[in-house]
């Protein structure tokens, strides 16, 4: 199993009133050599429309769980009302 990767389906409302569903797959990028600052970790988060890089060196885990909820938090606060996760 690989847990450097997570799909995450996340259903909700959005400001204006609208449902929404939305598939994102995580992905933890780790460090290509020993130069680098905290974990030295980055996320690649991938939506319907795009891909993000996300820096994830300071967060103090490398649990891609713990990164993608918080992420989800951040992005979506109280719009998303359902998420279900997949490893």
């Amino acid at each position: 199993m690989d847990y450097n990767t997570m799909n995450a389906t996340v259903k909700g409302t959005t400001c204006e009133g609208e449902h929404f569903t939305e598939s994102l797959t995580f992905t933890l990028v780790p460090p290509t050599d020993n130069k680098h600052y905290g974990t030295g970790y980055y996320m690649t988060v991938k939506t319907s429309t795009q891909t993000l890089l996300i820096d994830v060196r300071y967060e103090r885990t490398t649990d891609i769980e713990i990164l993608a909820d918080r992420w989800i938090k951040s992005y979506y606060g109280e719009n998303a009302q359902d998420i279900i996760k997949q490893f």
